[in-house]
């Protein structure tokens, strides 16, 4: 499980967040889908909290889509300061530092690791 979600943050999350940030729209849509994904992650864990087992399935799924959330919310913003600030060096340095970003929720999970141990 570990090597999945390190996959995810440093391999996928940035891929994903470079490909959804390449078009310049409307950001409803994107917060819509993110809200959705927040409410079903935590439906989900809730789900998987009330068993004795919980099931690894469901807390996976948590897990990838409050973080797929996240990165919709970082696509949010790049194209929030690429419409305020509308140069190249906005547009380059919002998609390196949000390509970055999502890598964010690794060290979180990594610092729980460490005070578990």
């Amino acid at each position: 499980m570990v090597y999945v979600l390190f996959a995810m943050a440093f391999v996928l999350g940035p891929a994903l967040f470079l490909v959804m940030s390449r078009r310049d729209g409307r950001r409803w849509p994107l917060a819509l889908v993110a809200s959705v994904m927040v409410i079903l992650s935590f439906a989900l864990r809730n789900e998987a909290s009330l068993s004795v087992f919980p099931d690894l399935v469901q807390v996976f799924a948590s897990v990838a889509l409050i973080w797929v959330a996240w990165v919709l919310v970082l696509v949010i913003v790049a194209q929030a300061l690429r419409a305020t600030y509308p140069t190249s060096a906005m547009r380059r340095w919002s998609r390196v530092i949000g390509a970055m970003g999502t890598t964010v929720p690794w060290f979180g999970f990594a610092a729980a690791q460490m005070m578990v141990r």
